[in-house]
């Protein structure tokens, strides 16, 4: 089943969601390159410039870009309202992969200066896509789960955001107060427990059921993730900040809200009327899979069980190659086609005969791409564990290889596109005697 068609004059046109979900995409391949090219730095310490750039491209350039390309997308669907501006989300795309190329390519070379430039072009990307995400769901009716989430979600990007600028600006003129790595710390997990987690929670409440045909997930697990996001994630990040004693405790908050989406997804899978699931649909629920086992880690380093860069590493790679990248990757699975499909076929309904949304999708690369993908991650979180450089690049040959069967099925997806430009092409001149 495929998303409902978003009410006439409410969605945005399709392109452009379309072109953040392309940018992530290629921002996806480069990043699934560059781990088997800096095999060598990934085998030692995290804080590397190199491996700072490489983190950046799937925060910032992967999943950032996708969840603001999704967003445009979604709000008119899940949460029935029109995006206030398509025309600011168009002038913030051009600042987000400005500022993002910018700062990828000064942390790669530790030019600080240029960092900082990069990362207020970046900011000010971010605050065009809060301001047109706040203003499209001002004045709900109804603050629904998702609804509230997003809400979270955005204070936790501005936020992030704001604590990203500092960091860049302290690079330059150290101001800051506290040990750097600490801080370090606490920007990345504000940044995934505040940002990125309450987004795909509460997007996932929604659209799960519409692709698993099962009924809305409701009950106890909602609430637990509503607060257990609302209280772990801040008081994760200002007791790395401040208050060690408080990290426990929003770990537990933060183990917590995962535990609800958890028995959620299980819930619905277990209802669902679709008989055979899609790769998209394996992709995100295993993606599920690996959330759980990130947070037993997370758990694990929050009472001091685990401890040091290399399982620091492969906490990260479950968590942001694993989780998030997996569950992104199934719904670009579903979500790209019928972009594609709304924007190439819906006008010629009825007028001639059109492929249907199934006919789009490639079932041979999709495979390819989900084995590739969960075994590149797992053998790379072990890899990174052990620090072996060997094993790191085959992980990462696995991960590009994985990336670019991804790639091959959006292209392909992509590709119904050519006849609908041609069709809106305006004629060329006559020629004299034509």
């Amino acid at each position: 089943m495929s998303p409902p068609r978003p009410a006439p004059g409410r969605g945005p046109a399709p392109t452009l969601p379309l072109r953040y979900l392309i940018a992530a995409a290629t921002a996806f391949v480069l990043a699934s390159a560059g781990v088997p090219w800096l095999a060598g730095e990934l085998a030692g310490h995290y804080y590397h410039p190199r491996i700072v750039a490489l983190t950046h491209t799937v925060t910032l350039g992967w999943i950032t870009l996708t969840i603001m390309g999704a967003s445009y997308q979604l709000v008119p669907i899940v949460l029935e309202r029109p995006i206030w501006s398509e025309r600011l989300a168009r002038w913030q795309f051009l600042a987000m992969t400005g500022g993002i190329v910018g700062m990828v390519g000064h942390f790669y070379i530790g030019g600080w200066m240029g960092l900082l430039w990069a990362a207020g072009l970046t900011a000010l990307g971010i605050a065009m896509h809060l301001v047109n995400i706040a203003l499209s769901i001002r004045g709900l009716d109804r603050w629904t789960f998702t609804a509230r989430l997003m809400a979270v979600a955005l204070t936790g990007l501005a936020l992030t955001a704001a604590f990203g600028v500092a960091l860049a600006t302290d690079r330059v003129w150290k101001f800051l107060p506290g040990s750097f790595f600490p801080t370090l710390h606490a920007h990345f997990h504000l940044a995934l427990t505040g940002w990125v987690m309450p987004v795909v929670l509460g997007v996932a409440a929604r659209v799960y059921p519409m692709f698993l045909l099962a009924a809305e997930p409701e009950g106890w697990p909602g609430r637990i993730q509503l607060w257990g996001l609302g209280a772990g994630g801040p008081l994760v990040a200002v007791g790395l900040l401040a208050s060690p004693a408080l990290v426990g405790a929003g770990a537990l908050a933060v183990a917590a809200a995962a535990a609800g989406h958890l028995a959620w997804v299980v819930g619905m899978v277990r209802a669902r009327r679709r008989p055979a699931l899609d790769w998209g649909l394996r992709l995100a629920l295993t993606g599920t899979a690996f959330l759980a086992a990130g947070t037993l880690m997370g758990l694990a380093f929050a009472f001091g069980v685990l401890s040091g860069p290399r399982l620091g590493l492969a906490y990260a790679a479950l968590g942001l190659g694993g989780w998030v990248s997996l569950t992104m990757i199934g719904m670009m699975l579903k979500i790209v086609p019928f972009l594609v499909w709304y924007r190439a076929y819906a006008p010629q309904v009825g007028k001639a005969p059109v492929p249907t949304l199934a006919q789009l999708s490639w079932p041979a690369a999709e495979r390819l791409a989900y084995w590739l993908l969960t075994g590149g991650v797992t053998l790379l979180a072990a890899a990174l564990a052990a620090g072996d450089a060997a094993w790191i690049r085959l992980a990462g040959a696995a991960l590009a290889a994985g990336a670019l069967a991804f790639v091959a099925t959006l292209a392909r997806v992509l590709h119904h596109l050519a006849p609908c430009a041609a069709r809106h092409r305006p004629a060329g001149p006559v020629g004299v005697g034509a």
